[in-house]
């Protein structure tokens, strides 16, 4: 999705949890700043992606759901969900994160690229893109030269996005929009209320011609 058609969106997000737009724009600034010109291109991104892609969630039952992830796929994985595959033994390719994970874990993934999310409330926690040694990174506002707007809100959404831009095929595993896995120190209901605009969101992509398989109808 090109900014101009997500802006319309998110401008119904950001008056919705009231973010204030110059945050933002700080935020992604300063990622743009610590990525400089070491970043993953575009083609690259394409080429990662494939005709194929299975775009893996946080939910409370992607443990119970990592059989439906074929061993020969390209995986995305939307933040902690990338540690649960690792741990199992599944590496993702991608990793898109907003770093309000286990960063620690995130990093002895070696071998995937990851996208790196800036808003306006994780600007304390961008220097760890420095961590990264393949990466790229995202914004919710108006994209720069080095970071980009695909589309998407969550992680889990903005996975979606990513693969719809290069008409991947994507199959969903891992999401469900009516529980919440619980994390030490979130805003359970505020997650909650997130959810249900990833779930609008997805529902979005679908109308607009995206191919999306959906691995897991707890969600729906």
């Amino acid at each position: 999705m090109r900014w101009k058609q997500w802006e319309k969106i998110y401008r119904m997000i950001e008056s919705y949890f009231n973010f204030p737009r110059e945050k933002e724009y700080r935020a992604r600034d300063y990622l743009s700043k610590l990525l400089g010109d070491n970043f993953v291109r575009e083609g690259e991104l394409k080429n990662l992606i494939g005709d194929e892609v299975y775009v893996v969630g946080f939910s409370p039952n992607l443990e119970k759901e990592i059989d439906l992830i074929p061993k020969d796929a390209t995986v995305l994985a939307a933040d902690d969900a990338a540690v649960i595959l690792h741990q199992l033994g599944i590496e993702p390719r991608l990793v898109l994160t907003d770093l309000d994970g286990d960063i620690s874990s995130l990093l002895e993934i070696k071998n995937a690229v990851f996208g790196i999310h800036a808003h306006g409330d994780n600007i304390h926690l961008l220097h760890y893109v420095l961590f990264f040694r393949r990466r790229f990174g995202t914004t919710q506002v108006e994209p720069v030269w080095n970071v980009y707007n695909f589309g998407g809100f969550t992680d889990g959404d903005r996975c979606v996005f990513l693969a719809a831009h290069f008409n991947a095929r994507i199959h969903l595993v891992g999401f469900d929009f009516k529980k919440v896995r619980i994390k030490e120190g979130k805003d359970v209901e505020r997650k909650q209320k997130k959810l249900l605009w990833a779930k609008y969101l997805i529902d979005e992509a679908r109308r607009r011609g995206a191919d999306i398989l959906w691995e897991n109808l707890n969600g729906r």
